[in-house]
């Protein structure tokens, strides 16, 4: 795969991953056309339905496998098959479908043992490498600084206050999903550790609780290497950049991530249908404002919200700004460069 063989309708799907209801493709025509056009980067998969509370995408191993042999047999390019496996709460594959459940960051970082989260993060690689997700949205490398903190903190979703415990952990988290050639995607960029509120529900204002240290696991992990992708967060922050939050934010992606931090991976941004953009943003000013930010990968998760023709749609407004000049067909190359190398050092492999 390489950036002259796709046309720009091609080039601009790629920077798309949506979420889809159904267990097998057959249910799922819309995606099968997107998937099989070219017209769509990747998908996210989850094992319950937000709306319906019925099963989504995953209820047993054999399934799951089928599930994602089917798109990536039916795929014009190879897609990134994305999953939230932190661990803990967070786990899409747990004991209800037929995996094993596996500790949370903070179990983990309790028993403060290297070699038992070797051993936790080893296994946990396996199981999607053998199931066929290549990209998993892991490890969390937010700090526990705010108690009050009700989607991470309390959810036990942070291995430490200390940046430095953090990256010990993470790094090994790292490392075991590179080993199986799955990409592993840091987050929540700039830090979710110190907010109060949760952006899948609303506005989250960190002004006054954010702090600079929430950088260092980023930094950290940077320098040595280990910083193939990050995640970012719906978190606003008035002295770093008074208008947007940090997922559609040049300031925080252009300026701190990749100049002052120098990280040259991709980009994600977290699920892009969550209360903290929907209700602030058009789906038009998240694609411009967002192509503008620099961000690689976009994520709708088809949770929240349910729209089939997503992909389509994104594609219509990319194209438009390209011809209205508000963005370059080269912002658009620049980013799909970056995703065809991480496709091909992980997923062609």
């Amino acid at each position: 795969m390489n950036l002259h063989e796709l046309n720009l309708d091609e080039k601009i799907a790629q920077m798309i991953i949506v979420g889809f209801r159904g267990l097998v493709l057959e249910d799922e025509g819309w995606l099968s056309d997107f998937l099989s056009q070219g017209r769509l980067g990747g998908v996210i998969l989850f094992e319950k339905d937000f709306q319906t509370a019925k099963e989504r995408n995953i209820a047993n191993r054999t399934q799951l496998v089928n599930l994602i042999n089917q798109i990536k047999n039916i795929s014009r390019y190879f897609p990134f098959i994305a999953i939230d496996q932190e661990g803990g709460s967070v786990s899409r594959l747990n004991s209800s479908n037929g995996f094993e459940d596996f500790p949370s960051a903070e179990m983990i970082a309790e028993k403060g043992d290297i070699s038992y989260a070797k051993t936790i993060y080893s296994e946990l690689a396996r199981n999607l490498s053998l199931v066929g997700c290549n990209v998993n949205f892991a490890p969390v490398v937010d700090l526990c600084l705010n108690p009050d903190n009700g989607v991470i903190v309390k959810k036990k979703r942070c291995y430490s206050s200390d940046p430095e415990v953090v990256v010990s952990f993470a790094e090994i988290f790292i490392q075991s999903l590179l080993e199986k050639n799955v990409l592993p995607v840091a987050k929540h960029f700039p830090g979710h550790g110190s907010a109060l509120g949760d952006t899948h529900t609303s506005w989250v204002d960190v002004t006054y609780f954010w702090k600079s240290i929430e950088l260092k696991p980023y930094e950290i992990l940077n320098t040595k290497g280990l910083l193939d992708a990050v995640m970012v967060g719906h978190l606003f922050n008035k002295n770093i950049d008074p208008l947007y939050p940090a997922s559609l934010s040049h300031i925080w992606i252009e300026e701190v991530l990749r100049k002052q931090i120098g990280f040259k991976g991709l980009v994600f941004t977290d699920d892009l249908q969550m209360r903290a953009i929907a209700d602030n943003f058009s789906f038009e000013e998240v694609v411009e404002i967002g192509l503008n930010a620099g961000v690689d990968v976009f994520v709708f998760a088809n949770q929240i919200e349910y729209e089939e023709q997503l992909p389509l749609e994104f594609i219509k407004i990319a194209k438009k700004l390209i011809q209205t000049r508000k963005i370059s067909e080269e912002r658009i190359d620049k980013s799909v460069e970056r995703i065809i190398y991480y496709k091909n050092k992980f997923m062609l492999n």
